[in-house]
């Protein structure tokens, strides 16, 4: 049982990699609170379902109190709605996780491992999770209570988990939306006081074609 337990959390980490009461989130410099979501939401909504796939470049930090230095990497992230993503890290190491149909496959260069997210119910809230929050579409997670800032450019996005056995991992997110196209330009996954991971996306197209192969589970 103490095994089963050690493997579910180690699956759990794997998926956050990728990736506190609301006094304690500042509200960045130049941002004014949103009081009324509704037109901004429905704006969020209406792009994320309009989204067919998403292709991007990213450079993530971690950061973890044990650890002195930032751990940066690097790779390319390809989604294809509804639930298929891709996460391939090429530096400075080589890491591939897929997810497609409910089934995650990961690859770290010596070993191939695939299991069911959906036989785990915390498996399937982050999976789904971490798949709204590249798509921008996450205000309607009800495993969340919301704050909206916006300035002229940008939406400003903290998300403060509310569910007790996710927040054991997750404590918050923060999204940064570009108003041009109201795509995510940065994710922050906050697991403690102290630990955070830190995901910029650079050089994204949208609705452009992926290859099927992209998203195969070998």
């Amino acid at each position: 049982m103490k095994l089963l337990i050690n493997l579910t959390r180690l699956r759990i980490f794997a998926l956050l990699t990728f990736i506190s009461p609301f006094q304690a989130v500042s509200q960045p410099e130049g941002y004014k609170l949103v009081t009324d979501t509704a037109v901004i939401g429905k704006k969020i909504s209406g792009i994320a379902n309009s989204t067919e796939t998403i292709n991007a470049q990213f450079i993530q930090e971690k950061n973890i109190s044990v650890i002195e230095e930032k751990i940066i990497s690097k790779g390319i992230i390809l989604y294809q709605s509804p639930d298929k993503l891709r996460l391939e890290y090429t530096e400075p190491f080589t890491y591939l996780m897929v997810m497609n149909s409910g089934r995650m496959m990961t690859d770290n260069g010596n070993k191939k491992s695939e299991f069911d997210l959906k036989s785990n119910k915390m498996f399937g809230e982050i999976n789904s999770l971490i798949i709204s929050s590249v798509k921008g579409d996450i205000l309607k997670n009800r495993n969340f209570k919301s704050r909206v800032y916006e300035n002229p450019d940008n939406i400003f996005i903290t998300l403060i988990t509310s569910d007790a056995e996710l927040a054991k991992y997750i404590q918050s997110i923060e999204l940064f939306l570009n108003k041009k196209d109201y795509s995510v330009t940065e994710l922050k996954i906050i697991e403690n006081a102290e630990d955070f991971t830190l995901i910029r996306f650079t050089h994204k197209t949208i609705n452009e074609e992926i290859p099927p192969e992209s998203f195969r589970l070998y």
